[in-house]
């Protein structure tokens, strides 16, 4: 059955978000439906309401959720204010990390994304951690930079081995 857009709207705002207003997954899947339609003041403002209804434990990855569709269908830069704001609060969440590195790389934004390497790479995190992050740097500056570059990042990653308690 073919179902409009407009009676798509209404079923989440009178079905599913009061019966299910702290699902996580219903406000993301209606925050998609309507980021795809193009009404991303809408997604902005449903945000603010999702993060009322939602417990605090879901606050994360629905913000990070919200800030995928930024990159991807709205203002890149309210998508990386977005996950800036997070990485404040919770800097040790390397999953978040990871998706604003990738959402970076997309845009082909390279001294953006030297940048929040640098700070990835600064972070006092597990060498385990830390081997993928610079592995990741490494890769970077070999498809996008220079091979005095990736050496220049070798050089960091030789330092952190030297100077850490592993």
């Amino acid at each position: 059955a073919v179902v409009s857009t407009q009676s798509t709207g209404e079923i989440y705002s009178s079905v599913l978000l009061k019966k299910h207003r702290r699902s996580r997954k219903v406000w993301c899947c209606y925050a998609t439906s309507l980021a795809c339609q193009s009404k991303m003041e809408t997604v902005r403002d449903l945000l603010t309401k999702a993060l009322k209804s939602l417990p605090k434990h879901k606050h994360v990855r629905t913000i990070s959720h919200f800030a995928q569709l930024e990159y991807r269908l709205g203002d890149p830069a309210k998508g990386s204010t977005m996950f800036e704001n997070v990485l404040t609060s919770y800097p040790g969440r390397l999953d978040l990390w990871s998706v604003y590195l990738d959402k970076t790389i997309a845009l082909a934004d390279n001294e953006q994304t030297r940048l929040l390497l640098d700070r990835v790479v600064g972070l006092k995190l597990p060498a385990k951690k830390m081997k993928f992050f610079f592995k990741r740097y490494v890769d970077f500056e070999l498809s996008q930079g220079d091979k005095e570059r990736a050496e220049r990042v070798r050089e960091l990653a030789r330092n952190y081995i030297e100077t850490s308690d592993l």
